[in-house]
């Protein structure tokens, strides 16, 4: 009886293979974590156009209208993620019932 494992039978490739997915998950995540400053969360422009699906032009009139609350710090513009949860609450829009 061979009941020894080594790198080629399956139960090990197959051991290794979850290893190496879970490593990619690792790395996406640790990559995608914001960190937090007093429990609130930032983000920049980039991040909020792609989030919302919305051009920087976009942005920048919600700022103008001041629909949209921002920190400017030297020259980088940036947005509380409650603000940003906060604006999208405002605008909700119940769906009527049809019948």
């Amino acid at each position: 009886m061979n009941d020894i494992l080594n790198s080629k039978s399956p139960e090990m490739k197959e051991l290794l293979s979850l290893i190496e997915e879970l490593k990619i998950y690792i790395t996406k995540g640790i990559k995608n974590q914001k960190l937090s400053l007093s429990g609130e969360q930032f983000l920049d422009n980039n991040e909020l156009c792609k989030i919302l699906h919305v051009s920087k032009r976009c942005l920048q009139d919600y700022r103008d209208r001041g629909l949209l609350p921002f920190y400017k710090v030297e020259g980088k513009i940036l947005y509380k993620t409650s603000d940003i949860q906060q604006l999208l609450n405002d605008n909700y829009n119940q769906a009527f019932a049809k019948f």
